[in-house]
């Protein structure tokens, strides 16, 4: 995708690692402890190992296309213009999640800190800094984006060490929640908080070693379940799930109850400040794996003036949604049927009639077409 472009191991899986976890400091845990309450410690589990299924698969699939991604694969499958259709749908897909996400950041932050300042304020704020951060160019990104991960990792653990004489075991139950049809078999829908699959499906071209592929996809989703299932945990245990599935930001409240000592009060703002940083580092990534896609499509080879444009566009639809409740119900229906529909539909679909077109061809090599 980017000649120029190649990432190490750990840099691969820190992009993949800061999906969930920009997700997790928004809005993921109301969303999940409203739909399974008390069961979404099992629910959890059961859709990590439904995604480290879905990643086997991906794998699977991916062996004829060393070296390659989704857009190749489209090429390769029907030509050049169902590649530009696939690109425009990616486009469109992590530009209506990036929205959401940057909506739900500004509608937390302005009900934490500035209760005074109106919404699209905060939201042109927060897309300036965005604009600004991708100016420079992708690979300074990423790795400053692997400093943010520790941090916020280290972040999200010690909030889970530190709650532990906060927690009451007896808020567990019942174990299945609503029941087990809820659990497993609507709690499958819950599969879409591992919407950093998608961008697995474009990360192949942009190892330095494609070997690693593989070790890649199966640390990122299963790091990425223990730290959604240490986090949801965590707070199922500290707060009734009346007070942690109505909460705007549940982590927030959680690091507001930390108190270390008589002088270390109030770390909260620490957390808020992991919180920013993780967002925008989260969405400065997405708007740079845009460009990519784009530039791919379209060879269009201005960077900057694509990152302003998309960033423009970002800060309009977030501005779109009414208020809260709207976002919420975006977030619980659409934001989940076209993670379903998109990633693990379409794309694995394009994949498997990709591998049936090589068997029928009785082409047992790589695709290597130059695109």
């Amino acid at each position: 995708m980017n000649q120029n472009l190649k990432l190490g191991t750990t840099e691969a899986i820190s992009i993949m690692l800061i999906v969930p976890f920009a997700h997790l400091l928004v809005t993921l845990p109301k969303l999940l402890l409203q739909d399974q309450g008390s069961g979404s410690i099992l629910n959890i589990i059961y859709i990590t190992i439904l995604a480290l299924f879905s990643v086997f698969i991906l794998t699977l699939l991916y062996k004829n296309f060393k070296g390659k991604d989704i857009l190749d694969v489209s090429n390769y499958l029907l030509g050049k213009p169902f590649m530009y259709i696939v690109g425009l749908v990616y486009i469109s897909y992590f530009i209506f999640v990036a929205s959401l996400t940057l909506r739900n950041a500004a509608e937390n932050l302005k009900t934490i800190y500035f209760n005074n300042t109106p919404l699209p304020y905060i939201i042109f704020f927060l897309a300036i800094c965005i604009g600004f951060i991708n100016k420079y160019n992708i690979k300074s990104i990423i790795k400053t984006n692997l400093i943010i991960l520790v941090i916020v990792i280290i972040a999200l653990f010690t909030l889970s060490i530190f709650s532990i004489n906060d927690f009451v075991p007896e808020r567990i139950y019942p174990i299945l929640g609503d029941g087990i049809s809820n659990t497993f078999l609507h709690g499958i829908n819950n599969i879409f908080i591992f919407t950093n699959i998608a961008f697995l499906l474009f990360l192949m071209p942009l190892l330095r070693n494609t070997s690693k592929f593989n070790k890649i996809s199966y640390i990122s989703v299963l790091v990425s379940g223990l730290f959604i299932l240490t986090t949801i945990t965590s707070l199922l245990l500290m707060f009734p799930l009346e007070i942690s599935s109505n909460s705007n930001s549940p982590i927030y409240l959680q690091s507001r109850q930390i108190v270390l000592g008589k002088f270390i009060q109030r770390i909260d703002a620490f957390y808020v400040l992991v919180w920013i940083i993780t967002i925008l580092s989260y969405l400065s990534i997405i708007i740079g794996f845009i460009n990519l896609i784009f530039k791919k499509i379209t060879n269009i080879q201005n960077r900057s003036t694509i990152s302003y444009c998309f960033v423009l566009i970002l800060f309009g639809l977030s501005l779109i949604y009414k208020n809260t409740i709207e976002v919420r119900k975006v977030d619980l229906g659409i934001l989940k049927t076209s993670t379903l529909f998109i990633v693990f539909g379409v794309s694995f679909f394009i994949l498997i009639f990709g591998n049936i077109k090589k068997k029928l061809k009785g082409d047992n090599t790589k695709y290597e077409q130059n695109t």
